[in-house]
């Protein structure tokens, strides 16, 4: 085995270690720990580096795992800004960017997006609310002034999106993988 395919093995391991643990916390306490996602980014932008050196924006490098914790961070923070996720969100998505880089990241963020929509609609239709949820994120879309309800809110339906993001990513790798 070479030293770039113990490299990549090490940030799938990383990756999935990730996902798992952050996850099971924002399932079972609503929380993505900084605990988790620091380390995961810190050792993602060096798995980079030591797998591609600065390299490009493609593949594995520390450029392209910059690229992608930068982007995995800005995106997740304008869906944060809106309230609609949590930071640990934020940070966990800022850390898949950083440890599978760029142009993964981008399909990682769009299989949790869909992953995240099934799941705010079976929420929906569990709660029986599926037509009055639906209205409101209408509305709230067109207008972009519409006001998302407070987290105490008894109309409020949330999601544990680091979920949506585990298994979306986790997608996102598996399709990367049948593609090779």
């Amino acid at each position: 085995m070479h030293v770039e395919q113990v490299f990549q093995v090490v940030a799938a391991g990383l990756l999935f270690v990730t996902l798992i643990a952050s996850a099971t916390t924002d399932l079972l306490r609503r929380k993505i720990y900084n605990v988790v996602t620091y380390p995961a980014i810190g050792l993602g932008l060096a798995l980079g580096f030591g797998i591609g050196g600065v390299g490009t924006w493609h593949g594995h490098s520390l450029l392209s795992h910059v690229t992608g914790f930068l982007l995995g961070f800005v995106l997740l923070f304008v869906v944060y800004w809106s309230r609609a996720v949590g930071g640990g969100e934020v940070k966990l998505a800022a850390a898949i960017g950083a440890v599978y880089g760029f142009p993964f990241i981008v399909t990682a963020l769009f299989w949790s997006s869909l992953v995240g929509a099934i799941m705010a609609i079976w929420a929906l239709l569990w709660r029986g609310q599926l037509g009055e949820g639906l209205r409101r994120s209408m509305r709230y879309a067109v207008s972009l002034k519409g006001e998302l309800p407070e987290k105490d809110d008894p109309a409020a339906v949330s999601i544990p999106y680091g979920v949506a993001l585990a298994f979306g990513t986790t997608l996102a790798f598996f399709l990367q993988e049948v593609q090779l």
